[in-house]
């Protein structure tokens, strides 16, 4: 019979002793229970045919029953880009007293603390944890923690590591260890890949401990259940943050584990900072989408890294990659994929696909390969045929620089029509050459969402605008483990304590460094607090500094693409007003808007949860969310939507607010009152926004950008009012 794993998730109010009883009393759950989850939420995971899990789905204290799935990994100068310099106030006292969990792929193996490359984890000047904290170390006999990494934990339910990875908290995919030390890592001084990207290498919050729970391994995959046992154990640990680079789409899904295990962590106190995804620049392809959540969304910064490619004819070709490699002092003999076949591989060759080059073709050359999605078999397969250098044409956008095994180099079509041009003028007989030089870093002020970075509108949460804004995500420099080389060829020699990463996986842990820093100021505050904070003091991103380069849609996009705009910590610390959140505001939403009574009940832990308590939330979104969404429903028809808000004061005391607000053509935003008046800190006061949009004749735009700002004279808290016509 086949079967696969589920979770059973229990009702929250039953004996513990009673849930025993009903267990046991199932033999296929009792036989092929899997694990646990007992820390901070009531659900066990099983293996189980869909008959079983139909039947335990009847027993009395299931809340409700739903298999598990396999997530992915979403992969120095960044925090100066924003505004955040070295020199930026830190109360070192208090910042040591946060904890951020980062829920990933392991963190550096320390060598008992002797390793001089963990210098971004060590404890060297750290007293000893929180008192709070009770987390521990299942270490090794070479991986220990100390007072900054303060606790290493690993999640894998089956067993079943793979053949390069350990079950173990050693990071063996590198992506753990880049992500911690961006969220918190040490400042490290001559930071640097081979040369290339030199300066220091830091965390937002420097002084924070680091808790690593490994829920992914070398093969990427995440499973479900062991990331829902890294929250479980994050949330019973004490950590303040929770750092998670992983997801998948879940399609519209109440039931995904990722936003369960985020619930249970807002419960606790515990903002989960979640990355938006790199499906993008598609529509629609945003996940971690929940409320509760942080979703980020990734951005770039001012440095960029450029290869080019010298043809025989004198001409140059800028192109993109992360290339360590010596520029070639001889030039390289050049052929296109497709004239580099094997029998009957034509089509494959032109991409490079597996078994479609003829060794003797390529051995000694630089190959040209077209590519419409990722470069990584190209790079492999032409390696493997003996090739010195590669070429990829991209048919998608080129903007994140990639590590390859083979000195190599990425262009845009237009690149690749040119040394198309240049082996079609040698004629039949004429032998085109090339070489590929090492990469160099160079500067822009153009502020772009990159191409792979997930789009709104939100798939399911249709009220809640996401992503909620963006921080640098492209082309990071951090700390990398020195153990593993810089691709997955264990022939390649480079190695080095820091990697280049591209993705909202990089983007994400700015974003909980800042959501870190912030707490240190205020350990009091919720998480949606700290998410508000983040949210109306981010820096907007004007349609007008997004570059032509980008994709085409990239202007249509809007706040799909880039949220409230790019973080800015500093000014994060000090909003002047919240958009504060509770558990039963949350429940208020769903009940109001989204009745759905399973996902209510694997939230709560009640399976016969009743709605009626939580009176209808007011507004159309019936959430106290710091940003605005609104769906027209016709285009071709007028309509109007009101939005209920209350903020707190927290700025230094008694404050008068005015709102002044920015609309689109063809939409009118009023606030009432459009002045708030505070005579004391913690002070709450509500206003309503009305949205009224006008009927559009012909084809209206896809979204249109609109903004509300509350000024005292020296706040400035900004919400984006985002107009999607359907």
């Amino acid at each position: 019979m086949l079967t696969q794993l589920f979770f059973i998730y229990l009702n929250m109010k039953i004996n513990s002793k009673n849930i025993k009883i009903n267990i046991s009393s199932h033999d296929a759950a009792k036989e092929s229970i899997f694990h646990s989850y007992t820390l901070s939420m009531n659900a066990f995971a099983a293996k189980l045919s869909d008959e079983e899990a139909a039947q335990l789905a009847e027993l009395d204290g299931v809340v409700s029953v739903f298999p598990a799935r396999t997530r992915k990994l979403h992969t120095t100068r960044t925090w100066d880009f924003i505004g955040f310099p070295e020199t930026a106030p830190h109360n070192h006292t208090l910042e040591s007293n946060v904890i951020v969990g980062v829920i990933d792929s392991g963190d550096y193996c320390l060598f008992a603390g002797i390793d001089p490359f963990s210098a971004s984890f060590s404890g060297k000047g750290y007293g000893p944890p929180p008192a709070r904290w009770r987390g521990k170390c299942t270490g090794t006999r070479v991986f220990k923690c100390n007072n900054k990494l303060i606790g290493a934990k690993w999640f894998r339910l089956d067993r079943k590591a793979p053949s390069n990875d350990v079950m173990a908290p050693q990071d063996n995919k590198g992506h753990g260890t880049h992500v911690a030390s961006t969220v918190a890592g040490n400042p490290i001084s001559n930071a640097n890949i081979y040369g290339l990207a030199q300066g220091t290498a830091r965390g937002g919050a420097q002084a924070a401990r680091i808790a690593s729970y490994k829920a992914c391994y070398a093969d990427s995959a995440c499973n479900d259940e062991d990331i829902l046992a890294a929250f479980d154990a994050a949330i019973s640990d004490g950590v303040d943050i929770i750092n998670l680079s992983v997801g998948e789409d879940p399609g519209k899904s109440f039931t995904d584990a990722l936003a369960v295990g985020a619930y249970h962590a807002m419960r606790r106190g515990i903002l989960t900072v979640a990355s938006a995804g790199n499906m993008g620049p598609m529509h629609r392809t945003v996940i971690n989408y929940s409320p509760w959540m942080l979703t980020v969304g990734a951005s770039t910064h001012d440095r960029q890294f450029g290869t080019d490619i010298v043809l025989g004819n004198g001409k140059r070709i800028r192109g993109t990659s992360v290339n360590t490699f010596q520029t070639d002092k001889v030039f390289r003999p050049l052929v296109l994929g497709i004239d580099a076949t094997t029998v009957g591989m034509t089509f494959s060759a032109q991409m490079c696909g597996p078994d479609s080059l003829d060794p003797e073709k390529v051995k000694g050359k630089i190959v040209v390969c077209k590519i419409t999605g990722s470069a990584e078999t190209a790079d492999k397969v032409v390696n493997a045929a003996g090739g010195v250098g590669l070429v990829i044409e991209m048919t998608m956008p080129v903007d994140r620089a990639e590590t390859f095994e083979l000195p190599a180099t990425m262009l845009s079509k237009e690149g690749g029509a040119i040394i198309r041009e240049y082996i079609d003028s040698l004629g039949r007989e004429g032998k085109p050459v090339a070489k590929i030089e090492k990469s160099r870093a160079f500067t822009t002020k153009d502020i772009v969402i990159p191409s792979f970075s997930a789009r709104g509108p939100n798939p399911l949460y249709t009220e809640i605008l996401k992503p909620d804004l963006v921080a640098p995500g492209m082309n990071i420099l951090a700390a990398y483990p020195y153990y593993i080389p810089f691709t997955d060829d264990p022939q390649d020699y480079r190695h080095g304590p820091f990697q280049i990463m591209s993705g909202t996986s990089m983007a994400t842990p700015h974003v909980a460094g800042a959501a870190a820093y912030v707490k240190s100021f205020h350990p009091s505050w919720s998480p949606a607090s700290l998410r508000s904070a983040l949210m109306t003091t981010a820096r907007p991103i004007p349609p007008s500094l997004l570059p032509n380069s980008t994709t085409k849609s990239t202007k249509l996009d809007l706040e799909y693409a880039y949220g409230s705009g790019q973080i800015d910590p500093l000014a994060a610390v000090n909003p002047g007003l919240v958009y504060d959140l509770t558990e039963s505001s949350y429940l208020r939403f769903l009940c109001s808007k989204h009745p759905n009574t399973t996902a209510v009940s694997i939230l709560t832990g009640s399976r016969n949860f009743d709605c009626a308590p939580y009176s209808k939330g007011k507004g159309y979104d019936a959430l106290n969310y710091p940003s605005f969404h609104y769906v027209v429903p016709d285009s071709a028809k007028a309509s109007a939507a009101t939005y209920r808000r209350i903020v707190t004061n927290v700025g230094q005391g008694a404050a008068v607010y005015k709102a002044s607000v920015e609309a689109p053509v063809g939409v009118e935003i009023e606030v009432k009152p459009a002045k708030l008046e505070f005579a004391k800190v913690n002070e709450k006061r509500v206003f309503d926004v009305v949205v009224r949009v006008a009927a559009v004749s012909g084809r209206p735009p896809y979204i249109a950008s609109g903004s509300l700002t509350w000024r005292d004279g020296v706040h400035r808290v900004r919400s984006p009012v985002a107009i999607h016509y359907t």
